[in-house]
């Protein structure tokens, strides 16, 4: 996959802030070192809190994937087809304010699907344990992974993750807040152990917390000292 150029300000999409206008994506700089790591890295996962631009961020990597990359089958699911729902309309909101120079034609355009004349397309699902049957991809984008439960998690991660890596330059992207011991807790710390060590798996690991959000409130904790 060719690398996403990164502007210093920001990029070329464009997505629709809380007051109602378009405006372009002003990157945040952990957002930039998401977008590195999702462009130079075969598998990735990261956790971060919420508000913090994760599912954007996702949603340029898949875009540039499939706009510069021919016949490309992406994959995205979600521990409920809402949140699927939810990643697809982003999608599609930033590729269709694209510059008209990048797009490409679209064959078809629905909630769970995103076709275009490439061949390069995108089709959302809900995670259960068979939704991976009959699901190959060059792409998988896996969100809020750490809120299905881990009898389905296990199920669904051990029948897809063989069936994606044994494609060849595929790529599996796995997102999440936080949501304590569970299959992508296990991801993660085991994609951060040091070089050498045999649980180690192949997963370059990123965290964004809360206070890394610029104008994000902060909590103090102060002791009372009538007590």
């Amino acid at each position: 996959m060719k690398g996403i150029v990164i502007r210093s300000t920001g990029s070329a999409a464009t997505v629709k802030t809380e007051d109602g206008k378009r405006r372009n994506i002003v990157l945040r700089d952990y957002q930039r070192d998401i977008l590195t790591n999702f462009s130079e890295n075969r598998f990735n996962i990261l956790m971060a809190s919420r508000q913090c631009g994760k599912t954007i961020t996702s949603a340029i990597t898949i875009i540039h994937f499939m706009i510069f990359n021919n016949g490309k089958n992406c994959l995205a699911t979600a521990n409920k087809l809402d949140t699927v729902i939810e990643v697809l309309d982003k999608i599609r909101e930033i590729y269709l304010n694209l510059p008209f120079f990048l797009q490409q034609g679209i064959k078809n355009l629905n909630q769970k699907a995103i076709v275009l004349e490439n061949k390069s397309k995108i089709k959302g699902f809900a995670t259960t344990k068979t939704s991976s049957i009959g699901h190959t991809g060059d792409l998988l984008y896996m969100d809020e992974f750490a809120y299905i439960p881990n009898t389905i998690a296990d199920k669904f991660y051990k029948s897809i993750f063989p069936t994606i890596s044994s494609i060849e330059n595929s790529r599996i992207i796995i997102t999440s807040t936080p949501n304590g011991l569970n299959l992508f807790h296990k991801l993660l710390t085991d994609a951060e152990r040091p070089e050498g060590d045999p649980e180690k798996n192949n997963y370059k690991p990123m965290r964004v917390y809360w206070w890394q959000v610029a104008r994000r409130f902060c909590t103090y904790v102060r002791l009372n000292k009538s007590a």
